[in-house]
């Protein structure tokens, strides 16, 4: 029963709750920032005349009197709003339970309608927001949270045996997990395809077709700790095969980005409980992964810090601490719990960064980009695919992975790439290991056989 529940679409009203919810958070912030920001700027007159040997004796009642009027103001401006938003999303929680409660009584027994078809612009938005806010948005429970779970054509999957055979044309002993990167969802997996261009059809439709994989897409709150992510995935992809209807006798994980960093972080936390499931992986794929951090977070941690540090852009700096922890986590590429339990992670430039063990009997596979020309050219080596840099996103050593590049390929790219997909089929039907590989012109791929990591 507790299961048809969490699979039931939420009703638009509920949406709109969780969007009140959240404009009512951010109200909040602002009002607090700007707050803090007028008290820095009318500090600064205050200041200088209470260095003065006269003005000072004036000076201080009169700051004593501003400063009290500007605080009774800013906090009464933040309890009405408060107030109205809370009030509304009060009156919204009502008509959406009462809305609820209609619909079950009109809804028959067994009655399975199917739910409307998604609204991928919608989901691409509230999956932007749960990217830059989901810790915030997850500890409130607002509707707007991202649900974790396997989504087929936008609508959460059932974990039952029939729906899973229902919602695939084929159920093979042979699945395919794809985990997207943060700030994505499911649909970003065919941002790229074109319908008359065969070689863009996404890899799930292509190994479902080509190679008798069965494809299943995650969506998960990019927002939350990777680790956190990492172990209901674990717990999640333990519910799928529990409940997969027929034989399953081989797990392949394909990350984007963090999704990569989830995907290993999912199999060190089933590993730690011991989980059937992860002796059925044989291969684990992360493309554009920053396994060693990302430069974009390491450069605003250091820019908030600097912020940080003067009065009048503290308030700013404020802000920018409000970016969620998944974001945060990629400074270091952070994919277990004990790298950042009992820090502050907007105060701590140390990288905590622990080995996470791989699985023994998997084979690893980092593919990263570039958009250089070669990994001699100098924007390239600086920037990366935009996003990550190549000593991140191949990093190796970590996990003594084969490693491929792709050069002139920015990080999206790497969603849906016919090179990409080359890659992967090499590494999933090729008998022996595969060669760690570099690829200087996305159209034609030569491999290299690699070198033994150190």
């Amino acid at each position: 029963m507790s299961q048809k529940r969490r699979s039931r679409p939420r009703h638009p009203v509920s949406q709109t709750r969780g969007g009140v919810e959240l404009a009512g958070g951010v109200f909040d912030q602002l009002s607090r920032r700007i707050h803090q920001f007028h008290r820095a700027i009318s500090d600064i007159p205050f200041d200088r005349l209470a260095a003065a040997p006269v003005a000072r004796i004036g000076s201080q009642p009169t700051r004593l009197l501003h400063d009290g009027i500007t605080d009774s103001v800013y906090a009464v401006v933040r309890a009405t709003g408060g107030l109205a938003f809370g009030l509304a999303a009060l009156a919204l929680k009502r008509a959406e339970l009462q809305l609820e409660k209609n619909q079950l009584a009109l809804q028959a027994p067994g009655d399975s309608t199917a739910a409307p078809a998604p609204a991928v612009l919608r989901d691409n938005v509230l999956i932007s927001l749960n990217g830059a806010f989901g810790d915030f948005m997850a500890a409130r429970r607002n509707p707007l949270s991202v649900q974790l779970g396997f989504y087929h054509h936008g609508t959460l999957l059932d974990l039952q045996p029939e729906v899973i055979a229902a919602a695939h044309a084929q159920i093979t002993p042979r699945v395919v997990i794809f985990l997207h990167g943060l700030c994505c969802n499911e649909h970003s997996w065919r941002i790229y395809a074109d319908p008359d261009a065969a070689d863009s059809t996404p890899y799930g439709d292509r190994l479902a077709a080509e190679h008798g994989y069965t494809p299943f897409y995650l969506r998960y709150n990019t927002g939350l700790h990777i680790s956190q992510n990492g172990r209901s995935v674990a717990r999640l992809i333990g519910k799928l095969v529990a409940n997969y209807p027929g034989p399953l006798d081989e797990i392949v994980l394909v990350g984007h980005s963090m999704g990569g960093l989830v995907a290993r972080s999912a199999c060190y936390y089933g590993q730690l409980d011991e989980a059937a499931w992860t002796s059925k992986v044989t291969q684990l794929v992360c493309l554009g992964t920053p396994h060693l951090g990302a430069p974009l977070e390491q450069a605003v941690h250091l820019g908030t810090a600097v912020m940080d540090a003067f009065k009048l852009s503290r308030p700013w700096a404020g802000l920018l601490k409000l970016r969620s922890l998944g974001i945060k986590d990629l400074r270091h590429g952070y994919a277990s719990h004990t790298d950042w339990r009992g820090t502050d992670a907007d105060a701590s430039f140390e990288n905590r960064r622990s080995e996470i063990p791989r699985l023994p009997h998997a084979r690893y596979h980092f593919i990263g980009s570039s958009i250089g020309e070669s990994e001699s050219r100098w924007l390239g080596r600086l920037i990366g695919d935009g996003l990550v840099r190549l000593p991140s996103s191949t990093a190796h050593e970590l996990a003594d992975a084969d490693t491929a590049v792709l050069y002139r390929t920015h990080h999206l790219r790497l969603l849906n790439h016919p090179v990409v997909y080359q890659q992967l089929v090499q590494r999933l039907v090729a008998a022996e290991r595969p060669s760690r590989s570099s690829i200087k012109n996305p159209k034609k791929a030569s491999p290299r056989k690699a070198r033994k990591a150190r």
